[in-house]
């Protein structure tokens, strides 16, 4: 499982983070991370493929090392193997508004409650194009 990091961010209410990456070969799942560390993640948008059909985006947040409940979309996945995509995220004072490439809206709350996160990673079959911060 790969990895990509940015460390040192200051990513604050009001910004927005827009990703173009593409799935790899053969894809099982990836993520998208928005937080502090790897107990603290305050934004998880995990695509995650289910072989011949239709996957599934799953959104999640943790606190302290535990996952809250699962938010799972299931309309339109609009993810494909080796196809570029482009996921951008507004990050606003009590959720996340994530915008993604087949003009799809998911909203998620900002559980953590913070006003910035210091840390945007990406794991899991992706290849990760490009990362803009504004």
């Amino acid at each position: 499982m790969s990895r990509v990091e940015l460390q040192n961010l200051s990513f604050k209410q009001g910004m927005g983070l827009q990703v173009t990456g593409a799935p790899k070969p053969n894809p099982d799942r990836f993520a998208i991370n928005v937080g502090e560390s790897d107990s603290n993640i305050a934004l998880h948008i995990n695509p995650r493929f289910q072989g011949s059909g239709p996957g599934v985006i799953v959104l999640n947040a943790m606190k302290d090392g535990f996952w809250g409940t699962e938010v799972i979309d299931e309309r339109n996945f609009p993810f494909r193997q080796g196809e570029e995509f482009e996921v951008s995220i507004t990050f606003a004072n009590d959720k996340f508004y994530i915008s993604l490439h087949n003009g799809q809206m998911l909203e998620f709350p900002n559980r953590l409650e913070q006003p910035q996160y210091s840390k945007i990673w990406f794991t899991g079959d992706v290849r990760i194009t490009g990362i803009y911060v504004k």
